[in-house]
Order: structure tokens, then C-alpha cells, then sequence
């Protein structure tokens, strides 16, 4: 394994999208379905806001695909924060602000409203209320015609779906397998270098507080963020993309 001081911010950004898609077999989809979405509805230059960004993987597809976007990105973990904010120092569209989701008073703090909200693989971490209260105060600072898109794990149900769950969760252990023989980091081992690198060593115990005792909240359906979405004030629900249990949920406004 290369050594942790050898690498850079892109180095362990390139590693994180690594390890994520051995989590999420086919990643790279969902940013092209958002991307198209957010050009279509939004044109080559909307402003967008990106929950939890982590170390910029989704800003950084986005950009990728639409390189005029003007981009807020935020987060609430420090070595995640650090990571993206280096990968982006140079670049004067993208804007990196420490918030935390369970609570919505950072918004207050955003000037403007939004053409595009997204999130990847992020908002399970929020306890169903939370995630409420993220919906209803996001649809206030979405334009008419935007557009909010989310793309995560939705698990099919244990009680009535059990053999749709046994599938998918076959796939999910067969593509980690796979990527893990031929050495792609686990989580586990992504953090270890991270949190060993000498530019961010020093946020480890920073970031242990923040997670101390935080377990995984309840996990809500896919009927619920499409439920509690549109009673939020979205007129347009519903999902985009989907591979078994992965989908790309999208609102408009």
C-alpha cells in the first residue's frame, strides 16, 4: 500500500470513488442521470447545492459535466472537509461550507436559492425526522422548476420483499468481493490512510467526536422521501434511475 504522506488530496479522492464503487456498482451512472437532469431542467451553468459532499466526489462529476455550475458544498466531517477543500482551492465556483444536516439554521447562512440539490450515498445517515425537516426547508430555497435529486441505497423491505433484498444483497457482496481481491480499499482501510496522512492527522480525534455514539437511524422507504418530498412543496416525485435497490430519487419543484 503506498504511503499515506505520499499522497495527494486528488490521490485520495480517486481512492475514496474507488472504494465507494465496490460499494455502488454502477456510481458513475448515477452522477451521468443527475448531470443530464440538472442540464436539462437547469441549462450548462445552474447553481447547486450538495449535501454532504464528503471529500467533492459528486461536485466534482458535476463539474465534470457542467463545468460552468456554480457549486456550495457542504459537510460536517473535518478530514472529508479538508480533503475537498485542497481538490478545490483553485477553483473560485466551488464553495466549501462546514454544516451539519441535522439541523437546518446553516441554510439561513446561504445566500440565494438553488436551481439543483444533490446528494450521493449520504442522507441514510439522517433520522426520518431530520430528513423532514431537510425536505420541507429545501423546497423553500429551490427555484420553480428546479430540480432536488438524491441517489442512495433504498433497501427493499425484509417483510415483504425478502427475495428482492436477498438478490440485491448477493450483488452488493459479489461487487465487493470482486474489488476488494484486486485491492481496492475497504471503507476501513480508506480511513486508515486518511486519518494517517499528515495534512489531516490532526483532525482524527475532531472527527471522533463528532461520530461518538452516532448509530444508523431507523432506514425509511423509498415511499417515504417520495411522500414526505412532495408534501413538502415539490410538485413532481419520483425515481430517475435504479439498479436493484440504488435509485436516483428526483423532485422538481
Amino acid at each position: 500500500m503506498t504511503h499515506s504522506a505520499s499522497l495527494s488530496a486528488l490521490d485520495l479522492l480517486r481512492r475514496w470513488d474507488a472504494q465507494q464503487t465496490a460499494y455502488i456498482k454502477y456510481r458513475d451512472q448515477r452522477f451521468d442521470v443527475m448531470a443530464n437532469a440538472i442540464k436539462h431542467r437547469c441549462g450548462d451553468a445552474p447553481r447547486v447545492l450538495d449535501l454532504a459532499c464528503g471529500p467533492g466526489s459528486t461536485s466534482m462529476a458535476i463539474l465534470d459535466r457542467l463545468p460552468g455550475a456554480q457549486i456550495v458544498a457542504v459537510d460536517k466531517d473535518p478530514i472529508l472537509l479538508a480533503i475537498a477543500r485542497q481538490i478545490f482551492d483553485d477553483r473560485t465556483n466551488v464553495d466549501i461550507r462546514d454544516t451539519d444536516l441535522d439541523t437546518i439554521d446553516w441554510l439561513e447562512s446561504l445566500e440565494g436559492n438553488f436551481n439543483a440539490v444533490v446528494s450521493s450515498t449520504a442522507l441514510h445517515w439522517l433520522s426520518p425526522d431530520a430528513l423532514s425537516r431537510l425536505y420541507f426547508a429545501l423546497a423553500e430555497r429551490v427555484v420553480e422548476g428546479g430540480l432536488f435529486l438524491n441517489a442512495d441505497h433504498l433497501h427493499y423491505d425484509e417483510v415483504s420483499q425478502p427475495e428482492f433484498r436477498e438478490l440485491a444483497q448477493q450483488d452488493d457482496e459479489s461487487n465487493q468481493s470482486e474489488a476488494h481481491s484486486a485491492g481496492t480499499d475497504t471503507w476501513a482501510q480508506w480511513w486508515d490512510v486518511a486519518q494517517s496522512h499528515p495534512d489531516f492527522a490532526h483532525l482524527a480525534k475532531e472527527r471522533e467526536l463528532i461520530w461518538e455514539g452516532k448509530a444508523p437511524p431507523p432506514k425509511v422507504t423509498l415511499g417515504y422521501h417520495l411522500e414526505t418530498l412532495r408534501s413538502a412543496g415539490f410538485r413532481q416525485t419520483g425515481t430517475i434511475w435504479q439498479y436493484l435497490d440504488d435509485y436516483v430519487v428526483c423532485a422538481i419543484r
